[in-house]
C-alpha cells in the first residue's frame, strides 16, 4: 500500500510537466495564428474587407474600326444589351439559372456551363448573353428586383456591314476560350470570361492592335450590395483602327464576279508595294452570325454545306496552276538556253507520244510549228512537254521555288497554305526512284500532276513577272490610327525582294502573256482596245467534275501596275473568266470603255460598294 501510493506521488509532477508543456505548445500556435492573421496575412484580410465594402466593375474598351483605303467601315461596333451574373448569386439561389434560362429562351445547362467555366477561372461574373433580343431584355427588366446578382448593361457589339463579303478575309471575333485565360491576372489587357477575340481574319491578325485597355468603376454599395455611389472611374482607351490596303469599290467587282461564277476565290495586287487592294472567296459566310459564338445548329449547318463556306480558298486551299505555269517554265528555259524567243520544236498535231501513252493538247486540231512567243501565247502543251523534258524537274522546281512558289507568302494572313512544288529527290521519296518518269515532267510543265498553289502566291508571281523581278510581300494593312484619327503606325511601301531574272528572257515572257489577250490568243475577246493587257489563260483537271478555270495577268501590259490572280472552281476555261480580270481592270483605272455583253460568261451586274464611312 506504501509501495503503491509512493508511485502515485512519484508520477503526479511528470503528469503536471505534460499538462504545461501542452498547453505551452498551444500557446505557441495561437500566438502564432495570431502572428499570421494580424500581420502575415492582413493584406488579404484587408482586401476581403474592402471588397465587401467596394465593386469593382470593368469597362470593357471599345474595339478598333476596320477601314478600306478610302475610309469605308468594313467592321464597327453598335449598341447591344449585355446581361451577366455575379457567380456567387448563382451559387446561393438554386432556382435562379432556371428562372434566368426561361426568362431568356436559353438552354439552362447552357447557363451553367457558361456558370462553371467562370468559376473556374476565378471570374466574379459570367456574361449569360452578350446581346439580348428586345423581347428578352424586356421580361429581365421587369424581373430585375427578383434577380439576385443580374445585370444588364449597355455595351458596343462587333457588327460587319458587309456581310458575307471579305468574311475570309476580314474574320470574325469569337468568345475567349478557358485555355486562354490567365488565373488570377488582373491587368487591364487580361482576357476574362465572356471577352471577344479574333477568331480568324485581320481580327485575329491585329487582335493586339484592335483590343485597346479597358478601364474600371469602384463603387460603394452597403452590406446587402446594393450599389450606392460611384468612387473612382477609369475610362478604357479604345483599340486602334485598322486602315487597310483594300479598295472597297474593286473588291465589290470582284466579290460580285465570283458571287455569280459560285466558288472562288480572287486577288488583285499592286506589283510594285504587294498592296493588296482587292481580294475574296466564295461561297462565304456571315460573321455577324458568330459574333460571341457560334451555336450549334448554324454550326453544324456551315459544316455540312457543300460550298464549304467556312473554307478560304484565297490562302487555304491549294490548286494546280495550269497553264498559267507556263510563264514559269519558259522562262527557265530562256535563261537556261535551251530555247530563244524564235526556237521551234516538233509540230503539235493535238498530242505527243510518251512510251504507250499518248499526251493530248488542250487543241485537238493541233497548233502546227510554232515559235516559243506564240506557243505561250496559244498555250500549245505539246510545246511546253518538250521544253519541260529537256528542263528536267529540278529546274523547273527552282525557277518555281524562285518566283515565291511552294512557301508561304509572307503576308499578313491569319493562316496559309505553303502549296508543293515537286522536285526530282521529292518524286524519289514519293515513288522510288522506278516508280515515275518523264510523264510526271511533262504533267508539271502544263501546271498539272501533283504541282499545288495558292491564288496569293500567283498574284505574287505574276507581280515579280510585271516588275521587272521583285517579289513582294503581299500586305493587307496599311497604316494604323488612335481614336483621334492621329497615324500610330504609317504606311511603309516594300518593294520586294530582287530575284535577278534575266531581262531579256523576261521579255520574251512578257511578249508572248501580251500576245495572250492580243490578236490570235487565248483570252483575245477579253482585250482592251488603246489599253494593252497582259497574262495567260489555264485549264486545271479536276477528277471531281468539271475542270476548275484560272486566269493570271498584269496591267498596263508596257509599265504594269497592278497583278490578278483568278480560281473559279468548275469555271473549265481560262478564257471563260478572263472578263473579271478585265472589267477589273477598267475599274481600277477608270477607263472609259464600253462593257462587253451580260450574256458572257463572268460578267454579272457590278454589285455597288456600300457608303457607309467612318463616323
Amino acid at each position: 500500500m506504501n509501495r503503491r501510493n509512493g508511485h502515485s506521488e512519484a508520477a503526479q509532477p511528470e503528469r503536471a510537466r505534460r499538462i504545461v508543456l501542452l498547453a505551452g505548445i498551444l500557446f505557441a500556435l495561437l500566438v502564432l495564428r495570431l502572428f499570421q492573421i494580424q500581420v502575415i496575412s492582413s493584406g488579404g484580410y484587408l482586401r476581403l474587407s474592402r471588397d465587401n465594402q467596394f465593386r469593382e466593375l470593368r469597362i470593357p474598351a471599345p474595339r478598333g474600326l476596320i477601314l478600306d483605303r478610302n475610309g469605308k467601315v468594313l467592321a464597327k461596333n453598335q449598341a447591344a444589351c449585355e446581361a451577366s451574373l455575379a457567380i456567387r448569386s448563382a451559387e446561393r439561389n438554386p432556382g435562379l439559372l432556371a428562372r434566368l434560362a426561361a426568362l431568356m429562351d436559353k438552354d439552362e445547362f447552357a447557363l451553367a456551363a457558361a456558370v462553371t467555366t467562370g468559376r473556374a477561372a476565378g471570374a466574379p461574373r459570367v456574361i449569360l448573353e452578350r446581346s439580348l433580343e428586345r423581347s428578352a431584355l424586356h421580361r429581365l427588366e421587369e424581373e430585375l428586383p427578383s434577380l439576385p446578382g443580374l445585370d444588364l448593361r449597355d455595351w458596343e457589339c462587333r457588327y460587319y456591314p458587309l456581310g458575307p463579303g471579305l468574311a475570309h478575309l476580314i474574320g470574325y471575333v469569337g468568345e475567349v476560350r478557358e485555355d486562354e485565360l490567365v488565373p488570377d491576372d488582373r491587368t487591364a489587357r487580361a482576357y476574362r470570361p465572356g471577352d471577344l477575340v479574333g477568331r480568324s481574319g485581320l481580327e485575329k491578325t491585329y487582335e493586339s492592335v484592335l483590343r485597346g485597355t479597358d478601364g474600371k468603376e469602384m463603387i460603394l454599395v452597403d452590406a446587402r450590395g446594393t450599389e450606392l455611389e460611384t468612387v473612382q472611374s477609369l475610362f478604357p482607351e479604345p483599340g486602334q483602327t485598322l486602315v487597310l490596303t483594300l479598295d472597297l469599290e474593286l473588291c465589290a467587282q470582284l466579290d460580285s464576279a465570283l458571287t455569280y461564277w459560285g466558288a472562288g476565290a480572287g486577288v488583285v495586287m499592286d506589283v510594285h508595294t504587294g498592296e493588296i487592294l482587292a481580294a475574296t472567296s466564295r461561297p462565304a459566310f456571315d460573321p455577324n452570325a458568330l459574333v460571341g459564338g457560334i451555336p450549334t445548329a448554324l454550326w453544324r449547318e456551315l459544316s455540312e454545306d457543300p460550298g464549304k463556306p467556312l473554307f478560304n480558298r484565297l490562302t487555304q486551299a491549294t490548286y494546280s496552276p495550269g497553264s498559267t505555269f507556263k510563264p514559269v517554265v519558259q522562262l527557265a528555259g530562256l535563261e537556261r538556253g535551251l530555247i530563244t524567243r524564235e526556237t521551234h520544236f516538233r509540230g503539235c498535231t493535238g498530242g505527243l507520244r510518251l512510251g504507250n501513252r499518248v499526251f493530248h493538247c488542250w487543241e485537238e486540231r493541233g497548233h502546227g510549228s510554232l515559235a516559243a512567243v506564240d506557243a505561250l501565247a496559244r498555250s500549245c502543251d505539246v510545246y511546253f512537254y518538250q521544253l519541260g523534258e529537256r528542263l528536267g524537274a529540278d529546274h523547273i522546281a527552282w525557277e518555281a521555288r524562285r518566283l515565291g512558289l511552294g512557301a508561304k507568302s509572307g503576308g499578313d494572313f491569319d493562316s496559309e497554305s505553303r502549296g508543293l512544288v515537286p522536285d526530282r529527290a521529292w518524286y524519289d521519296k514519293r515513288f522510288g526512284k522506278r516508280g515515275w518518269s518523264t510523264g510526271s515532267v511533262w504533267n508539271i510543265a502544263i501546271g498539272q500532276g501533283e504541282l499545288l498553289v495558292n491564288v496569293v502566291q500567283m498574284a505574287r508571281l505574276y507581280a515579280a513577272l510585271g516588275n521587272g523581278g521583285f517579289l513582294p510581300v503581299p500586305r493587307l494593312r496599311h497604316h494604323l490610327e488612335d481614336v483621334a484619327g492621329n497615324t500610330t503606325l504609317p504606311f511603309s511601301p516594300v518593294r520586294g525582294e530582287r530575284l535577278g531574272l534575266d531581262l531579256a528572257a523576261l521579255a520574251t515572257v512578257r511578249q508572248g502573256m501580251e500576245n495572250v489577250l492580243g490578236g490570235g490568243g487565248t483570252a483575245a475577246a477579253s482585250a482592251l482596245r488603246d489599253f494593252p493587257t497582259a497574262g495567260k489563260t489555264g485549264t486545271v483537271q479536276n477528277p471531281h467534275g468539271k475542270e476548275h478555270a484560272y486566269f493570271c495577268g498584269y496591267a498596263p501590259a508596257d509599265n504594269p501596275e497592278i497583278a490578278v490572280a483568278l480560281i473559279v472552281e468548275h469555271g473549265e476555261h481560262g478564257s471563260s473568266i478572263a472578263p473579271i480580270f478585265r472589267q477589273l481592270v477598267v475599274t481600277h483605272f477608270k477607263l472609259d470603255v464600253a462593257p462587253l455583253r451580260r450574256e458572257r460568261p463572268g460578267f454579272p451586274v457590278p454589285v455597288p460598294a456600300p457608303a457607309e464611312r467612318r463616323p
